[in-house]
């Protein structure tokens, strides 16, 4: 019953900063980043180089990630 009503994405990266109150505008303005960017790295579309800048950066200021 449970599964019928949670999402399966529910412990992705962007449901889960969302939940703790991160909006892409705010993750642009702290990471130096673009729209596209932040939206291409929770679709795991990001280049793996920049991918894994942004998230070293997002990890060094503490989000839950």
């Amino acid at each position: 019953m449970v599964e019928s009503v949670l999402s399966r994405q529910l412990d992705d990266l962007e449901p889960t900063l969302t939940r703790h109150g991160y909006r892409i505008k705010d993750l642009v303005e702290q990471f130096d980043a673009r729209p596209t960017e932040i939206k291409a790295l929770f679709s795991n579309a990001l280049d793996p180089a920049r991918a894994a800048e942004l998230r070293d950066r997002m990890l060094a200021a503490g989000l839950p990630i």
